[in-house]
């Protein structure tokens, strides 16, 4: 081998050991846990916020961290192909408190205490434009916010325990999303009895996975669903037809959820036993989904899915078990007074999106503010007979 091959040999050697010395630095904080890639990198790195471990909860949001940045498209553009022009612009600036919530980090005491998922967290919704702060402006007192992305019954039951009676609220209202919580509760189980492995987390994390799944939908769009065919078209207050986008609907539930359906509400039965023991009124809030809502309000074009999608009774079966197994529990659902703002022209939810607008969260405010207010009414006059 002539010495300018083994020169170039060398140079070989050296760039390809440069290269991967690099890309295994780049790696490192996703292999130690220090960072999550997903929270930075890709077109929907909204939905990632900077989470730790946790034994109970699986994850949890770093204590004082904070998220910021914007992204052009909601739920709907993850999943479909959905033209530029209905395609919302999100912004966010969120800061979490010492347990990894959207609270003040002062708050040690709260008149009422708000347990429940995205849709309590809402991480694109200013923090004074949230139902959580709404409802404080309100009642005239401190309301915390513990909701979680991603998180199902049994995570906001460890929430209740650990973060809501801690506060000493008078109510805990606990959100149940339709569209997601008894699938997380089947998720929870299978986690929890099969835990992933280190590598499987650290790959969730990497860098490489991340620039892969950046490419793959650069270069291949198409392998997206066309958005019209989830779709319907909604008569606006202010006078547009909106194009709304829907990711799930309200189908027959299978055994596996029926299941999960009963679980969730043992869970529930244990709840009330740790509220009532501290005095602490605890009421259930079903959240539906999307669809549920605007269905009888829109015009489903020839093409759309949507007219084929069905209906469950799962409202009325949640209360009449939630009756037999835990009466103690109010049970309010959010159906009537979503559609009624419907029937308006209200945007309650957003359109490329499966979760409230700014305006959801104050009508939701609203409504649970006014049925707060009756009940206690109806409470002290019944102790006064």
């Amino acid at each position: 081998m002539t010495p300018m091959t083994l020169k170039t040999l060398r140079r070989i050697v050296l760039v390809v050991f440069a290269c991967c010395f690099t890309w295994f630095l780049v790696e490192l904080p996703a292999i130690t846990g220090l960072l999550d890639y997903r929270s930075i990198m890709g077109p929907f790195h909204a939905w990632w916020a900077p989470n730790v471990s946790d034994p109970e909860l699986l994850t949890v949001h770093r204590p004082h961290a904070q998220q910021t940045g914007s992204s052009r498209g909601g739920s709907a553009a993850i999943a479909y192909r959905v033209p530029a022009s209905d395609l919302a612009l999100y912004q966010w600036d969120v800061r979490y408190d010492r347990h990894g919530f959207r609270n003040p980090d002062a708050m040690e005491r709260a008149g009422i205490a708000v347990i429940g998922d995205s849709f309590v967290e809402d991480l694109t919704v200013s923090g004074p434009e949230l139902m959580t702060s709404r409802l404080a402006e309100l009642q005239g007192e401190p309301v915390a916010n513990l909701g979680q992305a991603t998180y199902g019954p049994q995570q906001e039951f460890v929430v209740l325990k650990r973060y809501a009676l801690p506060l000493h609220p008078h109510t805990i209202l606990w959100l149940f999303s339709e569209a997601s919580d008894l699938g997380d509760v089947l998720y929870y189980d299978r986690t929890i009895r099969d835990p992933p492995g280190f590598w499987h987390e650290a790959w969730q994390r990497s860098f490489t996975r991340r620039v892969y799944y950046m490419i793959k939908h650069s270069f291949n769009p198409s392998q997206k669903p066309d958005g019209a065919k989830y779709s319907g078209i909604f008569p606006a207050a202010d006078g547009q037809r909106r194009t709304l986008y829907f990711n799930t609907e309200t189908r027959p539930l299978t055994q596996e959820e029926l299941g999960a359906l009963h679980e969730t509400v043992n869970i529930l039965s244990a709840a009330q036993d740790l509220a009532a023991a501290d005095g602490i009124r605890l009421v259930f809030v079903f959240v539906p989904m999307k669809f549920r809502v605007y269905q009888p309000y829109c015009d489903f074009p020839a093409t759309s899915l949507c007219n084929k999608w069905g209906s469950n009774d799962l409202t009325e079966r949640l209360q009449k078990v939630l009756a037999a197994e835990a009466a103690e529990i109010e049970y309010v659902d959010l159906t009537p007074v979503l559609r009624k703002a419907a029937s308006q022209g209200v945007l309650t939810y957003y359109a490329d999106d499966d979760h409230w607008s700014p305006e959801g969260n104050r009508v939701v405010a609203q409504f649970l503010n006014e049925y707060l207010a009756t009940k206690n009414t109806a409470v002290r006059a019944r102790e006064g007979q």
